[in-house]
This record gives structure tokens, C-alpha cells and sequence, in this order.
């Protein structure tokens, strides 16, 4: 009885720890993204080098995340939990006194590692401390957690980077990681394995190698000898691991990704509208740095400051979205969120050739719709795939959907970078030309408006179902 009291009384403590690490991924990323130009110019790489240094923790976080949390089924939550806070403080360190870029994307990579280890674990730290009562308001606690690190990061990764430079932005997280290490041994319990799960350890690597090619396809400017040989064998092992992962998967009793779900016409749908939604909203997150370096010539502040306004306007409707959607219904609200998106890249679109260097009304209005367009979208459509699922199948979805998020974050940071590095070095006579860089910028946004018009197709198929028969649907029509 004594220790189920003292579980209870520290599960707050469980919350506290869960949220320091959701709030650490999204400070890292929303940093790293507004001082990208800073690194670039100070370690004298190329933008399509600098990409890599966003991409590289959003893909190591991806192959890991799904292969982390079932390998946490059967190894335990808490260990790997705390080695993610442990090894996320390593790398920081490491990113922090990195002197070269290679240094710097290993670092990187590291984190992205860390930061698999924590999120893969935390619905389940949350499922197994928390009755079901109190769960949905210890999510949203969580939410709000992610959205802080989105809000302050862009501000304070532009006042630190110029003050002391940007290497100071990686050790600023590093107290953050400690304490979340600390609270965790103390606060979080160590829960028995009942059930040792059979790991699918081909089904993760095949998904890793599928993942790897598919990425390196889209980003191909490291590619300087052999590229077409280079690139044909890319293509050969990413569609030969991408035919054996469906062919495995189908046969599997448990398999890591059930393509199954995809049937569902909600979860399907929904799914990838997610994906397209995260897409819109990171193409321009990663390019409007270096335009508002290059072309505004800002300071690292007030780069920090413009790109907090985005994050800002989703930390406010997120909530509101989210009241709204047990009332309205998931298609709704979620189509009106991609058509904030899509509204956003129009106006990013238009705003250099029909507005001239100094668009700066449009563009904030262009980030006030970036905010409405994720903080509409994501309440409702997460509730449209979690609730299309039986809740035997919870787990799994969760995963997924979480999958999907970062594979729409990296195509964003993909097409942002290569489609914008390869138009650049086509249409301008050299790398500083503004004129060049202008137009391969509005060219690149026309493009994300193509990616949102499919998105908002995606959530127009979604079935307008009520959040209680949604929450009772094992299968959809």
C-alpha cells in the first residue's frame, strides 16, 4: 500500500519529467531551424549542406522511433527512457563544441537517437502512471509543453546565437536534459515486462533502408562523382526494401508498421494529410531564415523574433481546435487547417515577385496562416485516425501517426533544400545573387501550394464522424 501511495504521489513528478522531453525535441528543432544561416556562414558550408543539419535529426528520429517503442515492450520503458536523457546531454555537448560540420551532423544524429529514445517511450510512461480518467488531460498538459519549446526556441536560439555565438544554443538545453535525468530516476517506476514481445527485426531493418534511400534520393547534392551510377543503385535498394517490407509486413502476426490500418479509410487519409500538413508547414519554416538573412539582412534576433510568431498562433488555436472538434467533428476543422496552410505558401509565393525586398506585412500574415493552418489541423485530424482504430490497436496507430509526422517534417526540409538549391544554382549566375534567390524561393512555396491542394483532398475524404462513435469505430466505411 506504501508504495502505491508513493507511486501516486510522484506521478506528477512522472508528468513533469515526460514533458521536459517533449519540450526539449521541439526547443532543439525550432532552434536549430531559426540559426541555420549563422552556421552556415560561420562553418563556410553550402545551404544544401546546411539542410542536412536540420534533416539529419528529424531522419535518425524517424528509423528509430517505431523500433524503439516496440523494443521497450520487451527490454522496459524506464531504462531506455533515462539512457535517451543521458545520451541526449552527450550530444548536445558534442554539437555545442563541434569546430567542423561533419562534427556538428554527428552530433546531430545523436540527438535525433536521444530524442527516439524519449518520445517512443512517453505515451507509454503516460499509459502505465496514469488512470484513464486523468490521461487526456495529462496529454494535453503534455501538448502544451511541445508547444513552449516551439514558442521560446526561435526567440532564444536568436538572442543566445547573437550574443555567445550559436554553439551556446546546444549547451543552453543541456541543464534541461539533467534535470529531466534526475526526476527520472527518482520520479518514474519501474514497471515488470509481462509479455516479452517478438521483436521484428527484419521488418525494422527494411524499414530503415527504405527510409535511409529514400531520403538520400531526395537530397542528392552531396552527389559530386558518379551520380548516375550513385543514383540508379539508390534507386535499385530503396524500391527492392520497399516491395520485401510490404511483402514481410503482410505475413507478420505482429508486425511493426500493420498496413492493414491503411484500409481504414480515416486512419489512411488522415495519416497522410498529416503528413502534408507538416510538410507545408516546415517547406517554409527552414527557407524564410535565409531569406530574412540574405535578402532583409536581419540579425539572428529578430529572425528569432519573426519566426516565434508562427509557433505562437499554434499554441493558441491548437486548444481552441481541439474544443471545437469534439462539437464539429474532425473533417471540418481539420480541411480548414490545410487551407490556413495552403494559404500561407500563396502568400509566401506572391510575396517576392508582386511585393518587391520588404514584403514584411505579408510577410507575417503569411506566418499568422502558417500558425492557423498546423494549430486548426491537428487536433481533429489526430482524433479522426485515433478514433477510425480499435483500442487493441491504439499502440500501433500512435506510433504511425507519430512516424508520419516526421516524415512530413523531412519532405519539407527536403523540398525546402534541394528543390531550392537546385533552382537556385540553375537560375542565378552565382550563389549571392538576390534576384535568383527570390525567385527559386517563390518557385519552391508554388510547389508546397501543390502539396496543400493534395492535403486538403486528403481531409475532405476523411468521414465526419462524432468523437463517441469514432471512439467505438474498429473499422471504417
Amino acid at each position: 500500500m506504501d508504495n502505491v501511495a508513493e507511486r501516486n504521489d510522484r506521478r506528477w513528478y512522472v508528468l513533469l519529467t515526460v514533458g521536459i522531453g517533449t519540450f526539449l525535441s521541439s526547443l532543439n528543432t525550432s532552434i536549430t531551424n531559426t540559426v541555420l544561416p549563422v552556421i552556415e556562414r560561420e562553418l563556410h558550408i553550402t545551404l544544401g549542406q546546411s539542410e542536412w543539419v536540420a534533416l539529419i535529426y528529424l531522419l535518425v528520429l524517424t528509423l528509430f522511433l517505431l523500433p524503439i517503442g516496440r523494443m521497450s515492450d520487451s527490454w522496459g520503458h524506464r531504462q531506455i527512457f533515462l539512457v535517451g536523457f543521458a545520451l541526449y546531454s552527450c550530444a548536445a555537448v558534442m554539437c555545442g563544441l563541434s569546430e567542423n560540420y561533419i562534427s556538428l551532423v554527428w552530433g546531430r544524429a545523436f540527438l535525433g537517437l536521444a530524442g527516439a529514445m524519449i518520445l517512443s517511450i512517453v505515451p507509454a510512461i503516460i499509459t502505465t502512471t496514469f488512470p484513464a480518467e486523468q490521461r487526456g488531460r495529462v496529454l494535453g498538459i503534455q501538448a502544451i509543453m511541445t508547444y513552449i519549446g516551439l514558442s521560446i526556441g526561435p526567440a532564444l536560439g536568436g538572442l543566445l546565437t547573437q550574443i555567445w555565438g550559436w554553439q551556446v544554443t546546444f549547451f543552453v538545453t543541456v541543464p534541461f536534459a539533467m534535470v529531466g535525468l534526475v526526476l527520472g530516476i527518482w520520479a518514474v517506476p519501474q514497471v515488470e515486462v509481462k509479455q516479452t514481445k517478438r521483436i521484428d527485426l527484419k521488418g525494422i531493418l527494411l524499414f530503415m533502408i527504405g527510409m535511409a534511400t529514400a531520403t538520400l534520393l531526395l537530397n542528392t547534392s552531396f552527389i559530386t562523382r558518379h551520380r548516375a551510377l550513385i543514383i540508379t543503385l539508390l534507386l535499385i535498394v530503396f524500391a527492392s526494401a520497399a516491395w520485401a517490407f510490404q511483402k514481410l509486413e503482410r505475413k507478420q502476426l505482429d508486425p511493426m508498421l500493420d498496413l492493414k490500418l491503411f484500409r481504414i479509410r480515416n486512419f489512411g487519409f488522415g495519416t497522410f494529410s498529416i503528413a502534408l500538413n507538416y510538410l507545408c508547414i516546415y517547406l517554409p519554416l527552414f527557407l524564410l531564415p535565409f531569406y530574412l538573412d540574405r535578402v532583409l539582412h536581419l540579425s539572428a534576433a529578430e529572425i528569432g523574433i519573426y519566426m516565434t510568431i508562427t509557433p505562437l498562433v499554434m499554441t493558441i488555436c491548437a486548444p481552441i481546435s481541439g474544443a471545437l472538434s469534439d462539437s464539429k467533428g474532425p473533417r471540418l476543422l481539420a480541411t480548414l487547417g490545410m487551407i490556413f496552410s495552403t494559404a500561407g505558401l500563396i502568400l509566401f509565393g506572391i510575396m517576392i515577385p508582386a511585393f518587391g525586398e520588404h514584403a514584411y506585412w505579408t510577410l507575417i500574415v503569411g506566418l499568422i496562416l502558417t500558425g492557423l493552418g498546423t494549430g486548426t489541423f491537428v487536433a481533429p485530424s489526430n482524433s479522426a485516425v485515433m478514433g477510425a482504430v480499435h483500442y487493441q490497436q491504439q499502440g500501433t496507430a500512435s506510433g504511425t501517426l507519430a512516424t508520419f509526422r516526421y516524415m512530413g517534417m523531412m519532405a519539407g526540409i527536403t523540398v525546402g533544400g534541394s528543390l531550392f538549391h537546385s533552382l537556385l544554382n540553375n537560375m542565378a549566375p552565382s550563389a549571392t545573387s538576390i534576384q535568383g534567390f527570390l525567385y527559386a524561393f517563390s518557385l519552391v512555396m508554388w510547389v508546397g501550394v501543390v502539396f496543400g491542394v493534395i492535403g486538403i483532398g486528403c481531409t475532405l475524404a476523411l468521414t465526419q464522424l462524432k468523437p463517441k462513435s469514432m471512439a467505438s469505430s474498429t473499422d471504417d466505411k
